[in-house]
């Protein structure tokens, strides 16, 4: 073997060290070579090197074991090693967390920005960064990398398309760049929920699901494609803007999912039904639980077109599983139930499964987007990693 190849396969056997160190709650050095199939000595020098580079938290001895050996070291990854900050900018709100490498969220904000234009916005994620970048927050290397979540189509880390900010002229990560020379990734924001679900494993089945769809509704409506454990971004990253379907031609032009059952459709299909002003999604709420007759029809065609919408990803994707992301289902659980009824009476024999992940509706493209960061900070890209809240 020469020299080259020596140092390829030591990067590659490191991380899967560093993997397996990120994944467990504990371990041991000599758990790590059976787990890993290596050479004690492989494991020893590897070991040094991590923990040279303070990757490797010492949790104490373990128990003893069975033939009353010495107790081993037990160890895991640094969960202080480092943090990042992620950003959702929706159109209405800018979503800020900042999260250890490990995944727990140390802190979080939350800015109307409605009305504000890009610039506005990033001036305020500039403040944001500027506030702590140069806090360690008890970590050892401090601000590590920056997400941002848009509600659009990225590729290649700059923003193609989006429907509710006009990025034609601003450069988000150049901007961003200003004031941090930390790694700044975009990521479109159901790319990033797609991510979340898989790497952070928010659902209660207990089996591990390698292909799955996040359906994001909120004031579009988008999917993030996760197959074979990888996500899809499709030519210039544009798979999963099913929104975008149309249903139907009009002499105005096509009519799009969107424009049916996002939920700014939603609130603007109602506001024309009352003759009311809906300004937001606790109006919409409210209505429905007077069970105004209006609002029960109009959730009933929201029943029945999610449902459609679900049947044409499955019948196109057939993915294990489907996570519904809508925070009308997360103020109106019963809304989960209905939309899996109308499903199964379009496709019975269906296998695919469609669950809500209620935890995450607020949180996921935060977290799904601090996920790919830290992937990436730790080159560890294509590589299972269990992420914790």
């Amino acid at each position: 073997m020469d020299k080259s190849d020596q140092i390829t396969t030591r990067d590659h056997n490191q991380r899967l060290v560093l993997q397996a160190l990120f994944n467990a709650k504990e371990t041991s050095r000599a758990q790590l070579a059976v787990d890993l199939n290596l050479h004690k000595s492989t494991i020893s020098s590897i070991y040094r090197d991590l923990d040279e580079l303070q990757f490797i938290e010492d949790l104490g001895e373990g128990t003893t074991t069975e033939t009353g050996g010495r107790k081993a070291k037990m160890i895991r990854f640094n969960r202080q090693y480092g943090y990042v900050i992620s950003f959702d900018m929706g159109r209405h709100h800018l979503r800020m967390a900042v999260v250890r490498l490990s995944g727990e969220v140390m802190f979080q904000a939350l800015d109307n920005v409605d009305g504000m234009s890009v610039a506005e916005v990033i001036v305020l994620m500039k403040g944001h960064i500027k506030n702590h970048k140069d806090r360690s927050h008890g970590t050892k290397e401090g601000l590590m990398g920056v997400a941002v979540g848009i509600h659009g189509v990225v590729d290649e880390n700059k923003v193609v398309y989006s429907p509710f900010f006009d990025y034609a002229d601003v450069d988000v990560v150049s901007e961003l760049n200003q004031v941090t020379t930390v790694p700044v990734i975009l990521e479109n924001e159901a790319n990033a929920a797609a991510v979340y679900i898989r790497d952070y494993h928010d659902y209660f089945s207990r089996d591990k699901y390698d292909s799955l769809i996040a359906l994001n509704i909120h004031y579009g409506i988008g999917a993030g494609i996760i197959i074979k454990g990888q996500l899809y971004h499709g030519m210039q990253g544009r798979a999963g803007e099913v929104g975008r379907s149309i249903v139907k031609m009009s002499a105005n032009g096509p009519i799009r999912v969107e424009d049916l059952y996002s939920e700014d459709a939603m609130l603007e299909r109602l506001a024309i039904l009352t003759g009311q002003q809906v300004i937001n999604r606790d109006v919409f709420v409210n209505f429905a639980k007077q069970q105004s007759s209006v609002v029960t029809r109009l959730l009933d065609d929201w029943v029945i077109g999610i449902a459609q919408v679900t049947y044409n990803i499955i019948q196109t994707a057939a993915p294990q599983v489907i996570f519904i992301h809508s925070r009308f289902i997360a103020e109106m659980p019963e809304l989960l139930g209905r939309v899996v009824l109308a499903y199964q009476k379009m496709n019975p024999t269906s296998e695919s499964e469609i669950l809500f992940a209620n935890r995450s509706v607020y949180q996921a493209t935060l977290l799904g987007g601090a996920a790919i960061v830290t992937r990436k900070v730790l080159d560890l890209n294509n590589l299972d990693l269990k992420f914790k809240h």
